[in-house]
């Protein structure tokens, strides 16, 4: 069959598609934010240990925006807190205020409200700033005039009295938006992996990006996870199952286009059987999918 081919003459201006200014780091081995974890392993699988190393490495490098750098924020959600607590001591982002032994869809609701607070928090203190210069810059006879044509700016500037920005700080818990990387562990059974249409975690986890926030679930099962949850993920912690079959079938589609059933399941293998707290990491955050040995070594097919 001879097919032609004859030019369009419309839909030939390109479109803007340049990606939203998310904070990156010089380390890039670091995965792009804002991602989706799901840690599944057997009790004692490494699963904790791996978030701990994950998060570590974001509070040892500098995370910068156009805004500026960007201070970690970690939450814990862990009815086994106690038993680990020891572990979770290693991070300095983790801050006691932030721990809770016991999860709700009210204590969610409080701490998602806590995130959005500090965000807005943000954005006032950079209101101050931007107002504090105009006014600075603007000569005394025209102050007032710039002063009427937008009320924001006196009130805004009247609520911490017209100080420098740089004494300003104090009164915020930051001034850029913190990165919150907020952790559930062991909640298997709760109402957070529960499967009702209006579930909050599920909105969150789609809405992650307008929060700033990353999520680390960690469970026991696969199956445990709602899909239209795991569907929503897009880093993987794999442990060491005897029923390999499951999990493998469950997470084939989202590296389908870059590697057969059998090289999946290949790649598994190696990861989880080079040492006793062997897994694989599957990568999906950026635009090359990449897997991991426990994160040690890059595995390429």
């Amino acid at each position: 069959m001879n097919i032609k081919e004859i030019e369009l003459d419309a839909f030939r201006e390109k479109i803007n598609n340049s990606k939203l200014d998310y904070p990156k780091s010089d380390n890039k081995n670091l995965f792009e934010l804002f991602f989706n974890y799901m840690g599944v392993a057997s009790r004692g699988g490494g699963k904790t240990y791996n978030t701990i190393k994950i998060i570590k490495e974001y509070e040892k490098n500098k995370m910068i925006s156009a805004q500026g750098e960007h201070k970690i924020r970690t939450i814990l959600i862990s009815p086994t807190y106690d038993a680990n607590k020891s572990l979770w001591s290693n991070l300095k982002s983790l801050n006691e205020n932030d721990i809770y032994e016991s999860y709700s869809e009210a204590k969610l609701r409080d701490i998602i409200d806590d995130i959005n607070d500090v965000i807005n928090e943000v954005d006032i203190y950079n209101k101050y700033v931007y107002y504090y210069d105009l006014i600075d810059k603007t000569p005394k006879n025209e102050i007032e005039k710039v002063l009427k044509s937008n009320p924001e700016i006196s009130f805004i500037l009247k609520k911490f009295n017209y100080e420098n920005p740089v004494k300003v700080k104090r009164y915020f818990r930051y001034t850029t938006k913190p990165i919150t990387f907020l952790i559930l562990d062991d909640i298997m059974g709760s109402s957070a992996l529960n499967r009702k249409s209006e579930n909050l975690l599920k909105y969150w986890l789609i809405k992650n990006r307008h929060i700033f926030t990353s999520f680390f679930i960690l469970v026991q099962s696969v199956k445990s996870i709602p899909k239209d949850m795991r569907l929503n993920c897009n880093l993987f912690y794999l442990g060491k199952f005897s029923n390999k079959k499951a999990i493998l079938n469950d997470l084939y589609e989202e590296v389908s286009s870059v590697m057969t059933e059998k090289e999946f399941e290949a790649l598994y293998d190696k990861a989880v059987n080079d040492n006793n707290h062997g897994a694989l990491i599957i990568d999906l955050t950026g635009s090359k999918k990449r897997f991991y040995n426990n994160l040690e070594k890059e595995l390429i097919i």
